[in-house]
């Protein structure tokens, strides 16, 4: 769909508008299994945490299809819950999350992760000791489901194979970033509650981690007031172990916040399910009401923030901080081809840039490194995670420049052909 709106021309907003509403979807779903759950106040809880939660409104408002992925796991989970609590007709209940687990599965990749963790799921809700039919019910939900996640992932074995032999295909330009630089960055867009190039205009970036914590501590309390139930253990198996198969893969493969969400709607229930067991003894309800207030404050101040903050990496500095120093009738050196591809695009033509971009899958940064030295003067473009060595400031002037999720780096073994414009720039030593 959104392909064929692209096509005929859309603009962003009709482009942004089928996220907007499966993501608004997916929390009134969420909002009506807290409130079979939890009651009416876990209800307004799951509602408010899903309106503010960063990540979500982020990828509500993407053209990508990580709100259908939501959806449909909102979808699943109402699903399983009505299952657990043996809601009837049971063979409803089913086929309900057997339509999500599959639309969750098949919206994209990340999505199979999730479904596999509601399914280890059921291991912590005594599965064995259910009904014959009940059984047989969660079987058959479980096979329908991997059965076809098998079959698509056996019809795109081709492309993925096609892919796989590209040099940067399968994500394989994240293998340049350190290991730990990806996972950190991943949870702090999910549990982390991070807003991407925050601007920090309305809440302060020193209170995005007390929030952090404050979140999961309404997690914990949600599952040890609800150990009993079979649901909440259920949640918790998706809430707590999705970040440590993401930990596992992302040791070695690609890892990102957005491959994480959904995790989100299971956590938010949790979340939820404690609010409404702190807010369950009167006698703490005005103390606990009152710093509940300013957790949902904090989240308003975050989400505001996440509104006004800006989405993807501007180019347009880049360029203009190359053209403002003089930077010109010379070869840019890259770290990776989409630096290539963006200046090209923003810097101007009279400039007369070439570039001298690094196969990241093929050769390691060290090669560029090298490429610099020999030249008495070099300019590279690289990703703000790539450090300088030591060894490249012996015998010249190095200066760097962070520009937010890249810097500019000038090696000078030639003094005179630095420009006027960087000649009173900081030097590493």
């Amino acid at each position: 769909m959104l392909k064929a709106l692209g096509l005929a021309g859309a603009d962003e907003f009709w482009l942004r508008l089928p996220s907007a509403i499966l993501d608004g979807l997916a929390g009134g779903l969420i909002a009506l299994v807290a409130l079979r759950l939890s009651g009416g106040i876990g209800a307004v809880a799951a509602a408010v945490l899903y309106a503010l939660y960063p990540a979500l409104i982020q990828y509500g408002q993407e053209a990508r299809p990580y709100a259908l992925m939501l959806a449909f796991i909102a979808l699943a989970i109402t699903g399983q819950i009505r299952l657990l609590t043996r809601r009837a007709p049971p063979r409803r209940q089913a086929i309900l999350a057997t339509i999500g687990t599959l639309g969750a599965a098949l919206a994209m990749p990340a999505g199979i992760v999730s479904v596999a963790m509601q399914h280890l799921g059921l291991l912590a809700c005594g599965f064995r000791r259910f009904e014959p039919a009940e059984k047989r019910l969660w079987i058959r939900h479980v096979a329908v489901t991997w059965v076809a996640i098998v079959a698509a992932a056996l019809c795109l074995l081709p492309a993925i194979l096609d892919q796989a032999a590209k040099p940067v295909g399968l994500m394989k330009w994240q293998s340049q970033i350190p290991s730990a630089f990806r996972i950190r960055e991943a949870f702090g867009e999910t549990y982390g509650l991070a807003v991407s190039r925050d601007l920090h205009r309305f809440l302060p970036e020193e209170w995005t981690a007390p929030l952090a914590l404050a979140l999961l501590a309404l997690m914990a309390i949600g599952l040890i007031a609800n150990r009993d139930r079979a649901p909440h253990r259920m949640l918790a198996v998706s809430a707590f172990l999705t970040p440590l198969v993401f930990l596992a893969l992302g040791a070695f493969s690609a890892s990102a916040g957005r491959y994480l969400i959904g995790m989100l709607p299971a956590a938010i229930l949790l979340a939820a399910a404690g609010v409404a067991a702190l807010l369950a003894d009167r006698g703490m309800r005005l103390a606990v009401g009152a710093t509940l207030a300013l957790l949902g404050a904090g989240l308003a101040l975050q989400a505001l923030d996440m509104l006004v903050s800006p989405r993807k990496f501007d180019w347009r500095p880049v360029a203009a901080l190359l053209h403002e120093k003089g930077v010109r009738d010379t070869t840019i050196l890259a770290d990776a081809p989409p630096i290539e591809k963006a200046l090209r695009h923003y810097a101007p033509a009279s400039d007369h840039l070439a570039f001298d971009t690094l196969d990241p899958d093929a050769k390691p940064i060290a090669t560029l490194w090298a490429r610099a030295a020999d030249r008495p003067i070099a300019y590279l473009v690289l990703g703000a995670y790539q450090t300088i060595p030591a060894a490249i400031a012996r015998d010249a002037t190095v200066c760097a420049f962070p520009l937010g999720d890249v810097q500019l780096v000038m090696v000078a073994r030639d003094a005179a052909l630095i420009p006027l414009a960087l000649n009173g720039c900081a030097r590493i030593e």
